[in-house]
């Protein structure tokens, strides 16, 4: 048969947190292991799907299609204005609480054939919620309600392409998309007065709710050309990739920045006063290309 039906169910430790921080600059994440306070994380998934030969779309070509939903206990995040550095007691900053998954995942793969490759989709959701927080004391804005998650990504697209141009040369592409990551930005900001009654440069952001802003969408194409030869010692290639192939310059993290305007008191004295807050982003890696050279003996 060209066809197969699959179902399954797991149930899945971990004994290791990943918990993340999207309301400062630089991405902080922070591996934290299980203890007395923070139990492990546990998971349960059901999925299901079917897989196999397309007779209509033409000879090997592989389709699957899978669905799926999670649920997750003992889930880590911060607390609201948490201390993370020089902290011996982290786990005092952070909060436990529940969670839950679901998507779909396609893929069509062709096997056979100069042209090779395979095109993937994911459309899936995140959330998370019911956090109490370890401390009794500390603060979770977010109380019992659920939200996204820092590293939800709605939309994630892979596509891998082959092409043999020859015997000995093949060229290669691959593309990638993703939805940007989650950032918890400010939505107003707090100015203080002086004893004199004047404004004084320090702002202080004002936050409400958690990871309220996606970053722009990911992607990149890499290319590449594999050049195969046999000298008389062993078997080598010769390798050429570029990288970012259109330099597309991807969001790495924001950060924020007071914007100032000039002002002129009666006396003729010119001093700043904040005006907004801006989000600056930061972006990595623009096109690279690169060599390889391998040989076996």
């Amino acid at each position: 048969s060209n066809l197969s039906i699959k179902a399954s169910y797991a149930r899945m430790y971990q004994y290791i947190h990943l918990v993340s921080n999207s309301g400062i600059s630089l991405p902080t994440d922070v591996w934290y292991p299980s203890t007395e306070l923070v139990k492990p994380q546990i998971s349960d998934q059901i999925a299901a799907g079917y897989a196999g030969f397309s007779l209509l779309l033409g000879k090997g070509i592989f389709l699957t299609n899978e669905y799926f939903y999670k649920w997750l206990d003992n889930q880590v995040d911060f607390v609201d204005w948490a201390e993370l550095f020089g902290n011996d007691q982290l786990e005092q900053e952070m909060a436990i609480g529940k969670g839950r998954a679901y998507g779909v995942e396609l893929s069509i793969e062709k096997k056979e054939g100069r042209l090779t490759g395979w095109i993937g989709y994911t459309l899936s959701k995140i959330e998370r919620g019911e956090f109490q927080p370890v401390d009794p004391d500390a603060i979770f804005g977010e109380g019992l309600a659920y939200f996204s998650p820092r590293y939800d990504r709605r939309h994630d697209i892979s596509v891998v392409a082959v092409y043999e141009l020859t015997s000995r040369l093949t060229a290669t592409a691959s593309f990638v998309f993703g939805s940007g990551d989650l950032y918890w930005l400010p939505t107003g900001r707090f100015t203080f007065q002086d004893t004199y009654g004047g404004q004084v440069q320090t702002v202080v952001p004002d936050y409400e709710s958690r990871n309220n802003v996606r970053l722009p969408a990911y992607h990149r194409l890499d290319l590449g050309l594999v050049w195969k030869f046999n000298p008389r010692w062993g078997e080598s290639d010769l390798t050429f990739n570029v990288i970012n192939a259109y330099d597309r310059r991807n969001a790495f993290f924001l950060y924020l920045e007071p914007v100032f305007s000039e002002t002129q008191d009666e006396n003729g004295t010119i001093f700043q006063l904040p005006e907004r807050i801006a989000a600056k982003q930061v972006s990595l890696f623009p096109i690279i290309p690169s060599f390889t050279y391998n040989f076996k003996f």
